[in-house]
């Protein structure tokens, strides 16, 4: 396959968990750029953690393809290799490692079986929760943290994998408002780095807030994508969210309203 740009593609997939003929995503192309912020926003059930799952390569497309071109060169999603790192919505946290041993979870791909972890791993640790301002709590029993901290260990474990792409599901939901400002500066400095961010959320003013690009999985399973102003209109979200929404404005910020 030819290979311009670097950037995630979808090719015509399609995914059902049973039946051939039951597709939660049907006939999706998609070519995300790197060194891009998207939000996947759909209601609960619509499929934008599957989404996301294609794109790690976890599960495979019933029908399609999906890889990226990296450097001129096609490499399917599923053997992309440490190039992906993935954030899930929920998880089995191991509240007795301290966030430090959390942290140097995600090192475990570069590490060999044998081997122990090396400066370099230590170093990109560290780094990481600099970012993250992370560092006081780094002996820290994951037990102990409070949630907002928690979520930014976990977003840390993901980061230290040094991948190109990043996916991360709901990150900044249920969190207060300092915690999810600093993660969307967070998100905001990777793209800066070079990578390529894509999350998930229920509230398009998220969206609106960081996402250069929105992918929209409204009802009858159709798929917007495009830039983010363009992508989000009333129309499209009142769609997809099944709730009748205009735009306001208050104290100077963007709000949405439900229509009477």
């Amino acid at each position: 396959m030819k290979c311009g740009h670097n950037k995630l593609l979808l090719r015509s997939i399609s995914y059902s968990y049973g039946r051939r003929d039951d597709f939660k995503i049907r006939g999706l192309t998609l070519s995300i750029p790197e060194k891009t912020i998207s939000a996947v926003i759909g209601k609960n059930g619509s499929g934008k953690t599957t989404l996301l799952l294609l794109m790690l390569g976890y599960i495979k497309p019933t029908y399609g393809q999906v890889g990226f071109c990296i450097n001129g060169k096609y490499i399917p999603a599923e053997r992309a290799n440490g190039k992906i790192a993935y954030l899930p919505q929920n998880e089995e946290i191991p509240k007795e490692y301290t966030v430090n041993d959390f942290l140097l979870l995600g090192r475990i791909p570069f590490i060999g079986s044998f081997s122990q972890p090396s400066k370099k791993d230590y170093s990109i640790i560290e780094d990481v929760k600099e970012k993250l301002e992370i560092e006081h709590i780094g002996e820290k029993i994951l037990g102990q943290i409070s949630g907002g901290e928690l979520q930014r260990v976990r977003i840390g474990r993901a980061l230290v994998q040094e991948a190109h792409l990043v996916l991360l599901d709901e990150p900044i939901t249920h969190l207060d408002i300092g915690t999810k400002l600093k993660i969307i500066s967070i998100l905001e400095e990777l793209k800066r780095l070079g990578k390529t961010i894509i999350f998930t959320t229920h509230d398009p003013l998220e969206a609106f807030q960081i996402a250069d690009n929105s992918i929209l999985i409204s009802r009858g399973r159709k798929i917007s994508y495009g830039p983010t102003d363009n992508i989000l209109n009333e129309e499209n979200l009142s769609s997809c969210l099944d709730t009748p929404l205009k735009f306001g404005v208050i104290n100077g910020q963007k709000v949405l309203i439900a229509k009477k």
